[in-house]
């Protein structure tokens, strides 16, 4: 059940409106009957859906590690090493120092892109070779590779997509493992607190005034949980009320060009509608926030903004084809499970925005249906001694 995507929507969405009920922050406006309506209409069909697809999910655990070309790994460390050298800077020693900026990376363009998008995708798999994989040896190479992205991850300074290749890694082994006991889930759950812990730390000595920024109320402050957990559960609420936040103050359009832009806009990942946009003499709206830096607003608040209610509707009806069309294009793919984790990613992190219209977490997801076209005997060579589980 947890590695279905549309199962996975369901219990993303369900866990921000129960969290979202603690009110642990001032800023937070309550939930309108329109928005709980569609949540609800949204996890009937999803669980339909869920079901529909259900027979075929239960035939994606299986997996045959080692596809990957043992240079891979080389490539990647010798991308990251151009990227930095052409950046002159290591954010992390910058914000050890005291001198960070919080900015983009200015990598080199087009290889920065690549370099972020295939680590994510990288790591993934090499954590599925990892879980799969009967070799002792290869383990623990596999496993020392996963970690390579994710420090290349570590030195730019994007605690975020660090989060998100950990949550791919978990998906992984929710669909190595099929069903985790009572003993596997309290100790998941302990390693999320302390994920937690440690990302309200980092913004703590990255950004600071977490007090400032999303205004404890006197709900939190009275529940005796330490403050740096405020910072996950504002990044983790703040998005759904930002969604609310545009219910109560946008009046959409309703016109041809409303139309043409959330289909552009919201619809494409945004290194095709960054190019579009411009030559519509437009560019993607910017939605109302509930206080300074709470920028993000859930897959669906923008195309409220495009289109009121309908624009929403048509949102859910492109997550849910574009969802649908990817699981049927990976039940063949000898990457089928790393790509149904970081599906289920994606899936996880539309709570946040509107990661279709993300190209690093769009990307992610092409990187593994591609290496299929490289060589087949550079990218299906085994190492030695593999055995397949």
């Amino acid at each position: 059940m947890l590695k279905n995507p549309f199962v996975i929507y369901i219990l993303a969405f369900g866990s921000v409106l129960a969290t979202y009920q603690l009110g642990w922050s001032q800023l937070y406006p309550a939930l309108s009957f329109d928005l709980l309506a569609f949540f609800g209409l949204t996890f009937f069909v999803t669980a339909v859906l869920g079901l529909v697809v259900s027979s075929e999910i239960a035939e994606t655990g299986a997996y045959q590690p080692g596809q990957l070309p043992k240079y891979t790994a080389l490539l990647l460390i010798a991308v990251y090493a151009a990227d930095i050298a052409y950046g002159r800077e290591v954010p992390l020693l910058s914000l050890l120092m005291g001198t960070y900026k919080y900015a983009g990376f200015p990598g080199i363009p087009t290889i920065h892109v690549f370099a972020v998008t295939a680590s994510g995708a990288f790591a993934t798999i090499r954590f599925a070779d990892f879980l799969y994989s009967t070799s002792r040896r290869c383990r623990v190479r596999y496993l020392l590779e996963a970690f390579i992205p994710l420090s290349f991850f570590a030195l730019l300074n994007m605690r975020g997509v660090i989060v998100i290749a950990l949550l791919s890694w978990g998906f992984v082994y929710i669909i190595r493992r099929g069903r985790i006991g009572l003993v596997r889930s309290c100790a998941l759950g302990a390693l999320g607190l302390g994920a937690l812990y440690l990302f309200g730390a980092f913004g703590d000595v990255r950004t600071g005034g977490i007090e400032e920024l999303g205004q404890p109320s006197q709900a939190f402050i009275e529940s005796s949980v330490p403050r740096t957990f405020f910072w996950g559960y504002l990044y983790f609420t703040s998005p759904l009320a930002n969604l609310q936040h545009t219910v109560d103050v946008v009046y959409p359009r309703f016109d041809l060009q409303s139309g043409i832009e959330i289909v552009v806009a919201e619809m494409l990942p945004d290194f095709l509608s960054n190019r579009i946009l411009p030559l519509l003499n437009t560019q993607r709206v910017i939605t109302p926030e509930v206080g300074p830096g709470l920028n993000v607003a859930t897959i669906f608040a923008r195309s409220y903004f495009y289109f009121g209610w309908i624009g929403v509707l048509l949102m859910f009806t492109w997550f849910c084809t574009f969802t649908t069309i990817y699981f049927q294009l990976i039940l063949k793919s000898p990457y089928r499970v790393p790509c149904l984790a970081l599906l289920n990613t994606l899936i996880f992190f539309s709570t946040f925005d509107n990661m279709i219209a993300q190209t690093f977490l769009m990307f992610q997801l092409v990187w593994p249906l591609l290496l299929p076209l490289l060589p087949r005997r550079s990218l299906f060579k085994r190492p030695r001694g593999l055995a397949v589980s």
